[in-house]
């Protein structure tokens, strides 16, 4: 049997109790519109419009093939509602000559620096935005040495705080949209910190499950027994948010520094599970505008399926 530490993204998701759609992957449609539902800017308003957008933009990576294997997540730095930087997570291939072993490295460190993404270490503050505040300049400078994440061979997130300063994981307060653990959530979403040494916990017992893969899957098996789905709502539960040092509360937008992480083992084993993806796009009555005035263009209704510019809506 393989170390689950050489698995690829896809054997992951096999492997969290997941198997292929019956027609495979290619039945895949979740398309949105390019314009109609993307921030013109890196700001956003509501967390959930940020989260449905990051993750419909990764699953049209991952229908056009723009995403090789090696990618495990995504992760964006935030400060408040603007987008500081993007960022794919690859599994490297390691080798150690003596044992003849081969592995994957699935770490990535955040941290307070000024360096630039290695493939390990993200500096936060190497990152510039000209529109900070003064809650966020001084936030970002007490972030120190941050917190590590990684990914293991079922799909399950960890992380661990590395320094004094606090790292919260966000949605503890609604476990429903999230996939956290118990202990987590009793935890109110704290990370045990180096402080908690003191206490006689180890390093190794600091490294806390931030998405547990097995809610995940639970989650799809009790839509799934449902009349209509709710898709959506899945798909944001492969988000997972993180604050570094101060929470904001249910407002993440209103935190000064944070990070989203996308999960694409997670949505691997939800498009194994539901072939066909069906989304509930919401349009603002400009897009909707527009939408109308190319309606000569296109062949416009069909079987309930709308079709604009190559791109398919699946009405649910």
């Amino acid at each position: 049997m393989r170390n689950e530490c050489s698995l690829s993204r896809m054997e992951a998701a096999c492997m969290a109790g997941i198997g292929r759609g019956r027609n495979g992957l290619d039945e895949l449609r979740v398309l949105s519109s390019n314009n109609g539902t993307k921030s013109a800017t890196d700001r956003w308003y509501t967390v959930e419009q940020f989260e449905r957008e990051c993750v419909i933009e990764i699953l049209e990576k991952l229908e056009q093939g723009d995403l090789d294997d090696e990618i495990w997540g995504e992760i964006i730095l935030m400060e408040k509602c603007k987008r500081l930087v993007k960022v794919y997570l690859r599994e490297d291939k390691c080798e150690q000559q003596k044992l003849k072993l081969q592995f994957r490295r699935t770490a990535v460190i955040i941290d307070g620096s000024s360096d630039e993404y290695d493939g390990i270490t993200l500096g936060f503050n190497h990152f510039e935005n000209f529109d900070r505040d003064k809650d966020s300049s001084d936030i970002r400078h007490k972030i120190g040495d941050g917190v590590i994440v990684k990914i293991d061979g079922n799909g399950n997130v960890k992380a661990m705080a590395r320094g004094l300063a606090p790292v919260i994981v966000q949605g503890w307060n609604d476990p429903r949209s999230k996939c956290i653990p118990e202990q987590l959530v009793a935890q109110k979403g704290h990370l045990k910190t180096i402080k908690d040494r003191l206490k006689g916990i180890t390093d190794q017992q600091r490294v806390e499950k931030i998405f547990d893969m097995r809610l995940f899957n639970s989650s799809i098996e009790q839509e799934l027994k449902r009349a209509q789905p709710n898709t959506l709502q899945l798909l944001l539960k492969s988000c997972i948010r993180i604050a570094l040092v101060k929470d904001a509360g249910i407002n993440a937008l209103k935190t000064p520094c944070w990070i989203l992480i996308v999960n694409l083992v997670a949505l691997d084993v939800l498009r194994s599970k539901l072939p066909i993806l069906r989304i509930i796009f919401y349009f603002s009555s400009l897009t909707f505008f527009i939408m109308k005035k190319l309606k000569k263009q296109t062949k416009w209704i069909y079987s309930k399926r709308y079709e604009f510019r190559g791109l398919i809506y699946l009405i649910i």
